[in-house]
């Protein structure tokens, strides 16, 4: 028995020494023999998917990114297979419309799983001909001209957020009372969102709460995402495992919602309660589709196409405006410029899009809020295609290579945004006093290009940016020609985690009328 006991422990170690020099032939390999051993990184970044996962999960994302191209170059490795690149010049190349690169499987955590079965949609597959097939539909639908015939109802959320902010944190005894901003946006872009989508509230506002946990819902969601996503495999052993699922079910709610909200307006219109086109929600544009396409058009289609709102709406609309609040804040001379800017126009309220889609200091200063800080800070993952792709330093990057860029980094490019592409300047997108016509058409035409890649590139670019546009300059110049909002203390700093999508927390702000 002894003797079979020290065979057997024999053989173990014998077994652990192998697996020992494979795990060091494999380490040797991805750092001095892989196809991307010319691309520059950290060594643990060149081992393992772990190091970017465990960077994500921290949260700071954006800044590791852009500190680590800073450090080396262009091109630089952030996993075994990944190479995250700086270069603005290169967004419409790996995020061409015509035979476009395919995402990469970092998205398919995104899957809702209901009833053991997995549901893709619209943002996250990797399918280009399902994807093209199951949009074509309804983009459309969402061109500046359509989306505009859903002002009426911005207009009616606006009006309500306007005079809850009054009631709550301006006019009589409650004059001067802290506004926790950051809460009250997120209040403003899920209901707004909800609003265009569906013809009325979730009831944040009226609540004056996270009604249902849909927002932190949906945090959780993005938290868990932002991570796994970086080693998309380990989503089979956590939210998509058979047996037990571990973690906060990404998209679940929204999408349950959405199935409620759906079955609710067709028994509506079933007892004609209401007529399909009488209405300007996307819910009631989506449920005429089905005359027009009877063999493709079901619930389960109408809840794919709304989901591109509810998993995107209110979050990156809610994290572009309290960029603007934040910044706005902070530099009182673009703040008062800004008041002066819409004093002169006279506006109404809330603001009508035909007299403030032109006014290019409000324009100026919501760009540069994207720019500064996305709504989005993370790579878009695609996959170099067949053929391989060189740099145009003549580095090779073969097929296969995940590949991206991430709008934090291409957004402080100093080719593109100058010196103080690190500072808060909106004056950056006015025409220089020395700078003739076609110099600032260039030069803005670049920034623009490269800024607008937070809606993401090519045939993937968001439908909803001429929306989010619509509602985010409205909200902006509605409440900055009403009221003087304001840091508590001009010094304080606020926080947010980047989870994909990005979260800013902590902005105790004062809010009073202008005078």
């Amino acid at each position: 028995m002894a003797v079979m006991s020290s065979l057997a422990s024999g053989q173990w170690a014998q077994a652990l020494v192998a697996l020992g020099l494979l795990l060091l032939t494999k380490l040797a390999w991805d750092v001095f023999f892989s196809p991307l051993r010319a691309i520059p990184g950290p060594i643990l970044a060149k081992i393992t998917d772990a190091w970017r996962a465990i960077h994500t999960h921290r949260g700071r994302a954006d800044l590791k990114h852009l500190e680590l191209h800073r450090k080396y170059g262009t091109a630089v490795a952030i996993g075994p297979n990944c190479v995250s690149i700086s270069d603005p010049s290169l967004i419409r190349t790996i995020y061409s419309t015509r035979n476009p690169w395919k995402k990469s499987d970092m998205y398919r955590p995104n899957d809702v799983l209901i009833e053991g079965h997995r549901l893709s949609n619209l943002f996250n597959s990797q399918d280009e001909e399902w994807h093209n097939e199951n949009i074509r539909p309804i983009r459309g639908l969402w061109s500046m001209t359509k989306v505009l015939e859903y002002e009426p109802l911005i207009d009616e959320t606006i009006n309500k957020f306007v005079d809850k902010l009054a009631q709550k944190f301006v006019d009589g005894k409650n004059a001067g009372t802290v506004c926790p901003a950051d809460e009250w946006i997120g209040y403003f872009a899920w209901d707004v969102t909800a609003n265009f989508s569906f013809g009325r509230h979730y009831g944040f506002i009226d609540q004056e709460k996270d009604v249902d946990n849909l927002i932190t819902d949906s945090t959780d969601g993005l938290i868990y995402f932002a991570p796994v996503s970086q080693i998309p495999w380990i989503d089979n052993l956590l939210d998509k495992n058979p047996i037990k699922r571990i973690g906060p079910k990404p998209t679940l709610t929204g999408v349950l919602y959405a199935f409620k909200v759906v079955a609710e307006y067709q028994a509506q219109l079933a007892d004609k309660k209401v007529t399909a086109g009488s209405v300007d929600h996307t819910l009631d544009k989506y449920v005429q589709l089905k005359e027009t396409y009877p063999d493709m058009v079901n619930d389960q289609q109408i809840v794919n196409w709304l989901m591109l709102s509810i998993l995107a709406g209110g979050d990156t609309s809610s994290a572009t405006m309290r960029a603007i609040f934040y910044y706005l804040a902070k530099s009182p001379a673009a703040s008062s410029k800004l008041a002066t800017e819409l004093q002169a126009a006279s506006l109404p309220t809330p603001a009508p899009w035909k007299s403030i889609r032109d006014l290019p200091y409000l324009d100026a200063v919501i760009r540069e809020s994207m720019r500064i800080n996305p709504g989005i800070a993370m790579i878009f993952e695609r996959v170099v295609p067949e053929g391989g792709f060189t740099l145009p330093d003549g580095r090779y990057i073969p097929a296969g290579t995940k590949i991206g860029c991430n709008p934090f980094v291409t957004n402080r490019d100093s080719g593109v945004f100058g010196d103080d592409a690190d500072d808060f300047n909106p004056d950056r997108w006015l025409q220089g006093k020395n700078e003739s016509d076609e110099q600032f058409e260039a030069r803005s035409r670049r920034m623009k290009d490269t800024v607008d890649f937070v809606f993401g590139g090519g045939g993937r670019i968001c439908m909803g940016r001429y929306l989010a546009m619509l509602e985010i300059k409205k909200l902006i110049a509605t409440l900055y020609s009403l009221f003087d909002i304001q840091l508590v203390d001009p010094k304080h700093e606020w926080k947010y985690r980047d989870a994909w999508f990005v979260y800013q927390y902590d902005m105790p702000m004062i809010i009073k009328r202008r005078e």
